[in-house]
C-alpha cells in the first residue's frame, strides 16, 4: 500500500463539509466521534510491536503532508467564511470539528514540514501554524523542546502528578516565552535588526490577520478562526502532555528512548504520521515520518495515544493509570545495572 496507508487525515477533513451539507449544521461533530472510534478501535484491535516495513524513499510520502496542509487551510477558510451565516449550534460544531482536525492532522503535517530544510515545505508548515494562531511553535519546538525535552527547563514536558489543565497554562505561556528568548538571543548574537525578531513579527502578523477577518468578513468569522485555533492548540498540547509525562531526565542525563511515551500500534500510527514512534522522532528529529521506527525498549502508553488523550482530560483517571506506570519505569531503571 505504501503511502496510501497515511491518507486517512484527508478523509476526516473532507468529512466535515460533507456532513455539514448532507446532514445538517451540527453534523460535523460526527467527524470527532468517528475519529475517536477509529483511533481507539485501532489501538484496541490491531497488533502492537510489529517491526515496520523498511522505509521507502519515494516522493509520495513527502507529498502527503505537503498536500494535506492546503486541504486543512481550505477547510479553515471555508468554515470562517460561512461562520456568520450559521446558528450558534452550527458555529460551535464547526469550531470543534475543524479545530480537532487542525490540532491532530494539521499540526502533525506542519510538524513534519517545519522539521525539514526545504523552504517550500517550511513555508507551508508555518502557514498551517498561522491558521491556528501558534506561529511561535516552530521556534519553541525545534530550538527549545528538542534541546530540553524531559527536563524542568522544557515547558512542553509534563511533570508526574501535574494535571493537564495546569500543564496547558504553563506550556502555552512557557513556549511563547521560550520562543521570545530564543529569538532575542539569535538577533543579538547575529547583530540583526529588531524587525527580524520572528516572535515579534508573529504577534504583528496574527493581529493583522484577525483585524482583516473581522473587517472583511465579520466578527463571527474572526471568532470562528479563534475558536478552532483554541481547540487545535488544546489538542496539540494534549499530544505534548502525554508524550513525556513523568519521564524526566536525571541531572545531566542525555535524552534517551526511555524519556518518551510511545504507541507501537501500526494502524493508529498511520493516522497520525507515525507520531506514536516518538522516541525515534527525538533520536532522529529530521527523519521523515515514514522512516521513524518502532523501538522495542521505549515506554509504551497503556491506552495508546487516542485513549491517553481522553484520559488526560480527566486528571483522577489519568493519574490512576499513568502514575503507577511512571513509578514502575523509574523503579526498573534504578534496579537496572549501570
Amino acid at each position: 500500500m505504501g503511502a496510501l496507508r497515511y491518507t486517512g487525515p484527508f478523509l476526516f477533513a473532507l468529512s466535515i463539509p460533507i456532513f455539514f451539507y448532507a446532514v445538517g449544521p451540527s453534523a460535523p461533530l460526527l467527524t470527532i466521534a468517528l475519529l475517536l472510534l477509529v483511533l481507539i478501535g485501532a489501538e484496541a484491535a490491531s497488533p502492537r510491536g510489529a517491526a515496520p516495513v523498511a522505509p521507502q524513499q519515494t516522493p509520495s510520502f513527502r507529498a502527503l503532508p505537503v498536500l494535506y496542509v492546503p486541504v486543512q487551510l481550505t477547510l479553515i477558510a471555508w468554515a470562517t467564511v460561512i461562520a456568520p451565516h450559521t446558528t450558534a449550534l452550527g458555529f460551535t460544531a464547526l469550531a470543534l470539528s475543524v479545530g480537532v482536525t487542525t490540532g491532530v492532522f494539521g499540526v502533525l503535517a506542519s510538524h513534519e514540514l517545519i522539521h525539514g530544510d526545504d523552504r517550500v515545505e517550511h513555508a507551508l508548515g508555518l502557514a498551517m501554524l498561522t491558521a491556528m494562531t501558534y506561529r511561535h511553535f516552530r521556534v519553541a519546538h525545534i530550538f527549545g523542546h528538542h534541546r530540553h525535552a524531559a527536563t524542568e527547563r522544557d515547558p512542553a514536558s509534563a511533570r508526574c502528578g501535574e494535571n493537564f489543565y495546569a500543564f496547558l497554562i504553563r506550556t502555552v505561556t512557557g513556549q511563547f516565552a521560550d520562543a521570545w528568548r530564543i529569538e532575542s538571543r539569535r538577533i543579538a548574537a547575529r547583530g540583526l535588526p529588531n524587525w527580524q525578531h520572528r516572535s515579534a513579527a508573529d504577534i504583528a502578523i496574527m493581529a493583522i490577520l484577525y483585524v482583516t477577518l473581522a473587517t472583511v468578513i465579520g466578527p463571527r468569522a474572526a471568532a470562528l478562526f479563534a475558536g478552532q485555533s483554541i481547540v487545535g492548540i488544546v489538542v496539540l498540547e494534549l499530544f505534548n502532555y502525554i508524550a513525556h509525562y513523568g519521564l524526566m531526565r536525571r541531572g545531566r542525563e542525555r535524552l534517551g528512548d526511555h524519556h518518551s511515551w510511545n504507541s507501537s500500534n501500526v494502524v493508529a500510527n498511520a493516522l497520525i504520521f507515525n507520531m506514536g514512534r516518538h522516541a525515534s522522532h527525538h533520536t532522529h528529529p529530521t527523519a521523515s515520518y515514514q522512516d521513524l521506527m518502532h523501538i522495542a525498549d521505549a515506554p509504551e502508553l497503556p491506552a495508546g495515544y487516542a485513549g491517553s488523550i481522553l484520559l488526560a482530560l480527566f486528571p483522577p483517571l489519568w493519574r490512576r493509570v499513568m502514575d503507577p506506570a511512571v513509578q514502575s519505569l523509574h523503579t526498573d531503571r534504578i534496579k537496572a545495572p549501570a
